[in-house]
């Protein structure tokens, strides 16, 4: 089966070489030089934008010059063919309908290449098919997501979608989804698409109870959520889940050591719980390639809308032989901060914090704590820093935050070092250790 449009092709080509104006549409419009699917065809394209790219003049003679240059005339069909495109044009003022057309022969060439390696694969009792149908995804992804219209009107489009949400956003209603603890929400603006969020925390502090009192509250507003748990199993995480909804702290859970107002209270949460669109991957030996197929599977096929990671640090390579550490991180932030914009949706991402932070007489975290943090700081869109001062200090004395002196125990700080489009701050918030639960500080 041929896509090709022999005739449409040389039609656009003979107008880009002619006319100023339509090169400049053509260029506008079409995605790539890929919509060319005559070899030849590519190889005069290329020589046009080349010349463009360049500020010089294109015409028939600039083009068999660039051609020769190039060592490319003969791939290019030879002088005497690219004379022939040049007269070819029938009509003027027709590009634009014409590099549509070849864009929808493009992208439907490209759909049938992908259904037909699907279909193989189908008939193929080699290889993985989960692992194929993945791979797939992303290549169809790829193709709806491809630029096809340039058009000049799009900021106008884009300013209208922005202004609904300007002006039907109610005062005090958070931008992104809501994180269900006030002061984290005023502090944020709430969980947004596209943004990378990273917690950043010595162990103890509170990272991975933040993670599960979030997944909580955003399960109950009927956000869907996923969690790549690398630290802990998927039933160490429903039990924090279920201690959360049912007050019944979980120790007690652990150990077996219910009452019957425990077994009661437990058994309504598990109920309620039963609605919550919820994914877990526990398993270990995770890349960022991993990461980005299994999350795109989430989003597509469970409609999952925020994703959370604990922890980056023990994310591995793709490539099995990096062994700088430095490296390893850069790829992984800048992977999730990519699969966070193509997904559109918020990640939360946990990190470990160096122990630089225990030299410090306050112990509060600062951005360059985070290990290998280079990376990390630029890719962030937000990045959290938390402490408990009654791990380091005694619970009977105080810490001063904002200017009011408030009791160690049960205090978590969160200082928001980085907001790319926000302010920066530090507040208060209440960890409650039996439940395993982090919480607004005045609740």
């Amino acid at each position: 089966m041929t896509f090709e449009n022999e005739e449409l092709e040389m039609q656009v080509l003979s107008a880009m070489m002619i006319y100023d104006d339509e090169r400049l549409t053509a260029f506008s419009i079409m995605p790539n030089l890929d919509v060319f699917q005559i070899a030849k065809h590519k190889v005069i394209a290329q020589a046009i934008q080349a010349m463009q790219d360049a500020g010089e003049p294109v015409s028939l003679e600039t083009t068999v010059a660039t051609l020769k240059k190039s060592g490319l005339i003969k791939e290019a069909g030879g002088v005497p063919y690219v004379a022939k495109i040049y007269s070819s044009l029938k009509k003027f003022g027709h590009v634009e309908i014409h590099c549509r057309i070849l864009i929808e022969h493009y992208l439907k060439a490209k759909a049938y290449f992908v259904a037909s390696d699907l279909f193989a694969a189908a008939n193929s009792e080699a290889g993985d098919i989960f692992d194929f149908i993945t791979k797939i995804q992303h290549q169809l992804d790829g193709l709806l997501h491809q630029q096809v219209s340039k058009s000049d009107d799009s900021f106008t489009n884009q300013l209208d979608i922005s202004a609904k949400i300007f002006f039907n956003t109610a005062n005090g209603q958070v931008s992104g989804y809501s994180t269900g603890i006030k002061a984290l929400d005023h502090l944020c603006g709430g969980l947004v698409d596209g943004e990378l969020t990273v917690v950043g925390a010595r162990p103890g502090q509170g990272k991975s109870a933040l993670v599960v009192s979030l997944m909580r509250n955003l399960a109950k507003q009927g956000v869907g959520c996923g969690l790549f748990s690398l630290e802990m199993t998927k039933h160490e995480l429903v039990q924090r889940l279920a201690s959360q909804e049912s007050q019944v702290f979980a120790f007690r859970i652990k150990q077996g050591d219910l009452n019957q107002y425990d077994r009661t209270s437990l058994a309504e949460s598990i109920k309620r719980m039963k609605s919550w669109n919820i994914r877990i991957h526990d398993e270990g030996n995770l890349n960022i390639s991993n990461i980005k197929a299994k999350a795109t599977i989430w989003k597509n096929k469970f409609g999952i809308k925020v994703i959370f990671i604990d922890y980056i640090g023990l994310i591995n390579s793709v490539n099995p032989k990096e062994t700088n550490r430095v490296n390893v991180v850069s790829e992984i932030s800048r992977g999730l901060k990519l699969l966070a914009k193509d997904l559109q949706m918020p990640i939360v991402a946990l990190s470990q914090l160096s122990r630089r932070v225990e030299e410090r007489s306050d112990k509060m975290p600062i951005m360059s704590d985070l290990r290998e943090s280079g990376s990390v700081e630029q890719d962030a869109d937000v990045i959290w820093m938390m402490m408990r001062p009654e791990y380091y200090f005694e619970k009977s004395s105080t810490f001063k935050i904002n200017g009011q002196e408030l009791s160690n125990e049960g205090l978590c700080l969160i200082d928001q070092v980085k907001m790319r489009s926000g302010s920066t701050g530090i507040i208060p918030l209440r960890f409650d250790a039996p439940l395993m639960r982090i919480r607004d500080y005045y609740e």
